[in-house]
């Protein structure tokens, strides 16, 4: 039976007190906030009882002059309201692109051809380079309080590989802030960021600034910190949580600058970062200015004369260039810069250059502090949840890995700067991913899956171990195995709202499932602890500790065990990387 993807079915129907504010009073029928730079006009969910701020903008907009450029914070002054929509539509994304093995993917599970779907996913309406927008969703109750409210903030950043999605992607948070006010409770601000994707945030070249799409996340973090309170927020109690590329992003804003600056949030919750750690630079860089010349009609030497092409041409530019990307790649994404990424996340854990700024000792139980002969001397971090799936690589790896060779040639087009020892070495060593199937031993019966879990531990899980370790494993770490537990299954799972229609790759989502992981998010956003609040009504989150212990949700609910990324592949990878093996 064919399985529907969950990612699928969201994308086709997205198809079909501050310097410059200042605290006003509240109107129930129109909420609106003066953010100095314009008086921002809301909306109002009467049956989540929740107002919306759509697409603000938290940056002057990427065009003409300031294409190809970091973003610009808003400094002009203006009392124009902004009702948040464009030509009378809300839905506002930055320009999107898709890998030719993606399409295909979603063509087959969608039952239309290939070209159909391409031409859906790169059609999408709302696309704009004037992108640099967030949305705001916060409960009445709080908005009426005003700073006073003092409301812990959630800061959502997508995935999408970092050549396509929008804030709005999962749909709406209105499952969890209806999970957070159960019981009478105050409730969490949902901030939903747009960032520049594909060529338009992540091209790297001489005459440009790399990883533009991390300024714009950061700069989008910097206005939470802003200007939040005017919404009821406190700016101390910020949670930034993403999946796939958007946890990879948070990854690089802990470790941005080699960790001599703060992260701009107080807690994280990374969910299946993903990672192409050897992207290409240059040949990304080449690659672009060749498909342009070729559109363009005309030579395209640099990102001048790029930035010089109309916004339609730039799409279908961006577009060809992401299509060719190789299974399992998206063409583009963060890389080594010298400065706002020193050197991959992977490395820089390994070597302490991250933030330790903020402290997470006090959310710890007591039970696990007092365990500790060394507890005096815990370092200050800030608080991470961290999670991985159960089969991250599934839908990213070929389908027609049959045999032993087959996953040697995967390999070797996988990681191109490896030696050949270091692929024998990964490829044979008794504790990697030797030739051995049907053992207890290891957790691949085909070749198929032997090359699914190396490419899930190399490009997904083994980060969240990472980050375990480099916090000395004062972190909580779930592992989402509900079937069939790909690649953001989990994600679902955190936007339900009582859906029971949308299938989660071929799966009904688990209810049950869906709010215990949304009521740990909660209270993690809350406290920087899972547990508070959730006593006697939850299974308790253990501290990964030095056991490595994790949270399984799965087909059994949820239970406590063994982390199974704590065996030698993982920090095997990790040395690697460090060593420039891989």
């Amino acid at each position: 039976m064919m399985r529907v993807s969950w990612l699928f079915v969201t994308i086709c129907a997205g198809v079909f007190t501050s310097a410059l504010g200042r605290y006003v009073g509240r109107r129930a029928d129109v909420p609106t906030v003066d953010l100095g730079y314009e008086i921002h006009q809301g909306s109002v969910n009467t049956t989540g009882d929740y107002y919306i701020f759509r697409n603000i903008p938290y940056a002057q907009q990427p065009v003409g002059d300031l294409r190809f450029r970091k973003p610009v914070a808003i400094k002009d002054s203006g009392q124009e309201i902004n009702n948040g929509t464009a030509d009378g539509d809300a839905v506002v994304m930055c320009p999107q692109a898709y890998p030719q093995w993606a399409i295909n993917l979603m063509a087959e599970r969608g039952g239309v051809s290939n070209d159909a779907m391409a031409d859906l996913l790169n059609n999408q309406a709302g696309q704009t380079e004037a992108c640099l927008v967030l949305d705001v969703y916060v409960p009445i109750e709080i908005f009426n309080d005003g700073p006073a409210a003092d409301a812990s903030v959630l800061v959502w950043v997508h995935g999408g590989g970092f050549t396509f999605g929008s804030k709005t992607l999962y749909g709406n948070p209105a499952g969890i802030i209806a999970r957070s006010r159960r019981d009478g409770e105050q409730g969490i601000i949902v901030i939903a960021i747009n960032y520049r994707l594909g060529m338009f945030g992540w091209l790297s070249g001489n005459d440009t600034t790399p990883n533009l799409g991390l300024y714009d996340q950061r700069l989008a973090f910097e206005w939470v910190q802003e200007y939040i309170a005017l919404f009821g927020g406190n700016a101390e109690k910020v949670t930034a949580m993403g999946e796939s590329a958007g946890a990879s992003s948070i990854v690089h804003h802990i470790t941005a600058y080699g960790g001599e600056q703060p992260a701009p949030f107080k807690s994280a919750i990374p969910q299946s970062p993903a990672f192409q750690f050897n992207i290409n630079f240059t040949e990304n860089y080449d690659k672009t200015l060749a498909e342009a010349t070729r559109q363009a009609n005309t030579a395209i030497d640099s990102v001048k004369d790029l930035s010089k092409l109309s916004t339609d041409l730039l799409r279908t530019i961006n577009q060809a260039t992401v299509t060719t990307a190789p299974t399992g790649t998206f063409g583009f994404g963060p890389g080594p810069d010298g400065t706002y990424v020193v050197a991959i996340p992977q490395v820089q854990l390994y070597q302490g250059k991250f933030d330790l700024a903020v402290d997470v000792s006090s959310s710890l139980p007591f039970s696990y502090l007092t365990s500790l002969s060394n507890a005096t001397e815990l370092t200050s971090h800030y608080q991470l949840l961290i999670s991985h799936t159960a089969n991250e690589s599934v839908s990213f790896t070929p389908s027609n890995i049959l045999t032993s060779a087959d996953v040697e040639s995967y390999v070797r087009t996988s990681l191109p700067e490896a030696s050949d020892d270091t692929i024998h070495t990964l490829l044979t060593d008794p504790t990697l991913y030797p030739d051995i199937l049907g053992s207890a031993d290891y957790p691949w019966t085909t070749e198929f899956e032997r090359a699914a879990r190396l490419s899930s531990d190399i490009g997904f899980a083994c980060t969240a171990r990472y980050l375990s370790l480099a916090r000395d494993n004062e972190t909580f770490d779930y592992l989402f195995a509900y079937p069939p537990g790909w690649h953001a299954d989990d994600v679902p799972y955190v936007f339900y709202d009582g859906d029971m229609t949308t299938l989660d790759d071929g799966y009904p989502v688990n209810a049950a499932l869906a709010y215990q992981l949304q009521d740990y998010i909660v209270a993690f956003a809350r406290e920087g602890d899972p547990n508070i609040g959730l006593e006697g009504t939850a299974v308790e989150f253990p501290v990964y500790g030095p056991k490595a212990r994790i949270l399984e949700l799965g087909s059994d609910g949820v239970k406590e065990r063994g982390d199974d990324l704590s065996a030698v592949r993982c920090e095997w990878i990790q040395k690697a990387m460090v060593d420039g093996k891989l």
